[in-house]
């Protein structure tokens, strides 16, 4: 578990923090919340070739492709669970069919309230803040502590609590922020805006 933690620290601080300390190294308060809008002219016109922009696209897809399959289960499991047939195969046309309406009905569904919501941005920062940074960055370190008892004074125990109250600090900053970014966007809302 804990070569597994290291792994996952490194690979985020190496991708995502030098990807955002750089991002507002180069463009400072000016940087829109998507980075590829960064290499975007005033005029439309793109500031890096355009197969690197291609290339940005199909990789957001991807990831977006498996982020879906996995923060989906839940609701793919509820719609299975109401929809299949349990004494049929699980390949079979009785259980594929409604699978396959509910999880693309589902996804329309969601797709269709991102276009809804021009700060949807926002909203994911949001929902990062409370979900996603604790549960990446706060419940392994102290679930690490609960598990294996490090002694109190281990550096691993101190350094493990320092991630643990660190990142409790930034996700609840990073909420605030959030919060105020949303009402700020919502005082300028239209339904399906193109921003």
């Amino acid at each position: 578990m804990f070569k597994g933690l290291c792994v996952c620290y490194t690979v985020v601080i190496v991708t995502f923090f030098s990807v955002a300390v750089s991002g507002y190294w180069a463009f400072g308060n000016k940087s829109a919340g998507l980075i590829l809008s960064n290499f975007i002219d005033q005029d439309g016109n793109p500031l890096v070739p355009r197969w690197f922009i291609m290339m940005i696209n199909i990789f957001t897809i991807l990831q977006l492709s498996a982020v879906a399959v996995v923060y989906l289960q839940p609701t793919n499991e509820v719609l299975e669970r109401t929809f299949a047939d349990p004494t049929s195969s699980e390949f079979s046309a009785r259980n594929v069919i409604p699978r396959v309406i509910s999880r693309s009905i589902s996804v329309i569904l969601a797709i269709t309230i991102a276009a809804m919501l021009p700060f949807f941005g926002d909203i994911n920062a949001m929902i990062g803040a409370f979900g996603f940074l604790p549960l990446d960055f706060v419940l392994p370190v102290v679930f690490y502590n609960l598990t294996f008892k490090p002694s109190k004074r281990s550096f691993l125990f101190w350094l493990n609590t320092s991630i643990a109250v660190i990142f409790s600090l930034v996700g609840v900053t990073a909420a605030v922020a959030a919060v105020r970014q949303i009402s700020l966007d919502a005082k300028t809302y239209k339904l399906f805006a193109n921003v």
